[in-house]
């Protein structure tokens, strides 16, 4: 594994599909692609980077179906040198609909050690979302069942006076809040997948598929309605033994579904398997 920008610098955030094909191109110093197994992308300017090039085997991890063009998955499908994966059961599930092809599905995974040892202890409802107000989703809903609660919200893009947390201090938030509350176009983000593995409660707005991350009544609560949420939320608030008791069972599903080793070990099964020439795709 080889970094093209070995440290990270503001001016990084410049650079464009173009000026990393240029630095992958003839000559370049990294011996790509002669010197590697394969290209592994993660980003939708990542598959652009690497799609054109049919000298190495390539694996894109797709996260939102629409993420990619129907002509992409095409491409990508059509090819045996590509490999597509996706983290979100939804994706593989329309990709299977549409072209009769089952990719691999490799779920999120955090560490255990790293994400751990909630408390609970500020009485307070967090969220961890970037640009969420102009994302839309279900932010009104959040404001509606929030007013006049005790909330900490954390916005890289937008961080006020205090500048952007350092993201262990971010994890030091999940700890100590009373409450997490989820929300997303669909199903589940990071950030969910990291308060539960603190180990917090998890309330979120109802939206496709988050019931599979989120428990009603087990590791938290679910809902469309801003005033059931808010009731919820309430709850938690008051209750810490009860949060302690849905805390733990987030950490719990956590620990089953969402562990590193596992993350890991599916990665490295459909590397060893591309890179052996046998299709990843059913």
């Amino acid at each position: 594994m080889h970094d093209l920008l070995p440290s990270f610098e503001e001016e990084h955030l410049g650079l464009g599909v173009e000026d990393f094909r240029r630095m992958l191109g003839p000559g370049n110093p990294y011996g790509f692609p002669g010197g590697f197994d394969l290209a592994w992308s993660m980003w939708n300017e990542q598959y652009k980077v690497f799609r054109d090039l049919g000298d190495i085997p390539k694996v894109h991890r797709v996260a939102k179906f629409t993420e990619l063009e129907p002509a992409d998955y095409e491409r990508i499908l059509s090819r045996d040198d590509y490999a597509l994966v996706s983290y979100y059961r939804y994706t593989a599930d329309e990709v299977r609909d549409r072209w009769g092809v089952r990719i691999p599905l490799i779920e999120l995974g955090v560490s255990p050690v790293d994400y751990c040892g909630w408390t609970g202890e500020d009485p307070v409802i967090l969220s961890v979302i970037h640009s969420w107000a102009e994302r839309g989703w279900h932010y009104p809903v959040y404001m509606e069942a929030t007013a006049g609660l005790p909330t900490r919200h954390v916005d890289h893009m937008n961080p006020g006076p205090e500048g952007p947390l350092r993201y262990d201090r971010i994890i030091d938030q999940m700890r100590r809040c009373r409450v997490y509350y989820h929300d997303g176009e669909n199903e589940y983000t990071v950030a969910l997948i990291e308060a539960m593995m603190v180990g917090a409660p998890i309330v979120t707005c109802a939206m496709p598929w988050v019931d599979r991350h989120v428990i009603h009544g087990v590791n938290g609560f679910v809902s469309g309605d801003p005033a059931r949420l808010r009731e919820y939320l309430r709850m938690l608030l008051a209750d810490a033994d009860l949060a302690a008791r849905m805390g733990a069972e987030s950490r719990r599903l956590a620990l089953e579904r969402y562990s590193e080793d596992r993350w890991v070990r599916e990665w490295n099964a459909v590397f060893d398997d591309f890179a052996s020439g046998r299709s990843v795709h059913r």
